[in-house]
């Protein structure tokens, strides 16, 4: 049996391309996680919505603000570096300043 899946080298830091205001690839879906590097640019925003999950948030590259909350009351600023979680069914928004590259990890509910 494998333990290791190797998923990619992704880039940290750099230029936000402006080919599309807002971009999301698939990197993994497994039984229990899910990992996706969406990428937004132009001042492009992720409205508000929630994860049935919870999530991380890596900001990869480039620079946005993180709302949460039913009136998206908190903040929080995202540049290189930047890692937060967030609890399962918590609305929150992405706004791309003007250009954001995040890794966002879903941690599913085990369905067997």
């Amino acid at each position: 049996m494998q333990n290791i899946e190797f998923i990619g080298t992704l880039e940290l830091g750099g230029e936000i391309s402006a080919v599309e205001n807002k971009n999301a690839r698939q990197l993994f879906n497994g039984v229990r996680r899910q990992i996706m590097e969406v990428t937004l640019s132009g001042e492009a925003v992720l409205p508000k919505h929630k994860a049935a999950e919870p999530i991380t948030v890596l900001c990869l590259a480039g620079k946005g603000v993180f709302l949460a909350g039913e009136e998206l009351q908190e903040e929080q600023i995202l540049e290189t570096g930047t890692l937060i979680t967030l609890e399962a069914n918590v609305p929150h928004e992405v706004i791309a300043k003007p250009g954001l590259r995040i890794l966002v990890t879903k941690f599913k509910q085990d369905q067997s």
